[in-house]
């Protein structure tokens, strides 16, 4: 089944296993304080919700157009380049003159430090051409109301339509200004975190009821190396499927590429337990790979 995401396109740039931050100093020389030395170079690999699960479905053998914000400089380039190598079909926005970038620091224990120029908000387009499914994913979304009207037009024309809400880099909508997209929606992912923010909850299991009440699709909550759980269209009991335990090495796009392999593998047939076992994989070659997104495995 080809597929069509919509999402944002960013170059990353990873600077791993760092010991520290440098410090702000009162003066503008380079110091011990304010300078950094690495011990490895930084990674310079595809990034962004959007471009990240392009690859990924693309490496996993789906057919996909990729509709993001690619700029007209060297960084739009490179990343559409990443993308073709891939065999995605790239969309090009019009008048997107900087692509944005997302530069992390991150430490042996792989926690973040990030700065990011997000560029141009990506545009919903018009038609999805022969795609059979859609994606929308990554920030900011385009606008709720303009997502729900198109999905209602692509879902009563035989489309599969999916919703990923994060990240929430602001405040995230409250939970009935989806209402409208919900009608039209066949499958939603999240991760916990998000699921939480979205439902005003603490628990997992009281943030399931809460989306339950509103929502009647098919629902992914992932869990990073705790595998997936997976609420089946119109049922209130969750599906668990465990993860892969993995050496991670680089964890930035794991949940993006989990979207993009778990797409591919619905499109070519394959159940939701069986597509998110092979969803999980695909993230777990990931997180193992200095390259991260680029450097996937993929044995279907």
């Amino acid at each position: 089944m080809s597929l069509l995401i919509v999402g944002c396109t960013v170059v990353d740039l990873i600077i791993p296993g760092l010991r520290r931050l440098p410090a702000w100093p009162a003066h503008t020389e380079f110091t011990p304080d304010n300078l950094v030395l690495l011990a490895e170079a930084p990674v310079f690999t595809v990034g962004g919700n959007g471009a990240n699960a392009a690859y990924a479905a693309a490496r996993c053998g789906a057919a996909v157009t990729f509709a993001g914000n690619g700029g007209a400089d060297f960084l739009g380039a490179q990343a559409r380049t990443w993308l073709e190598q891939a065999g995605c079909r790239v969309r090009v926005m019009r008048g997107v003159k900087r692509t944005a970038i997302n530069v992390t620091a991150a430490n042996r224990s792989l926690q973040r430090a990030t700065f990011f120029y997000p560029g141009t908000p990506v545009a919903l387009p018009a038609s999805v051409g022969d795609c059979r499914a859609v994606l929308v994913c990554g920030w900011p979304h385009p606008p709720l109301l303009t997502v729900a009207r198109r999905f209602g037009a692509w879902r009563a024309a035989g489309r599969f339509t999916a919703y990923d809400v994060g990240p929430y880099l602001a405040t995230p909508p409250r939970l009935d200004a989806y209402r409208a997209l919900f009608r039209n929606l066949d499958l939603l992912i999240a991760n916990e975190h998000e699921l939480s923010a979205l439902t005003c909850t603490g628990a997992l299991s009281d943030g399931e009821r809460a989306l339950r009440r509103v929502f009647a699709g098919h629902v992914v909550i992932k869990r990073g190396p705790r595998g997936a759980r997976w609420l089946p269209a119109g049922s209130s009991s969750a599906e668990v499927v465990p993860g892969r335990k993995v050496r991670a090495v680089n964890t930035v796009g794991a949940g993006d590429v989990f979207n993009g392999a778990l797409l591919a593998a619905l499109g070519r047939g394959d159940e939701f337990p069986r597509a998110l076992r092979f969803a999980n994989a695909v993230a777990a070659s990931a997180v193992q790979s200095r390259r991260g997104v680029l450097g996937l495995r993929v044995s279907v």
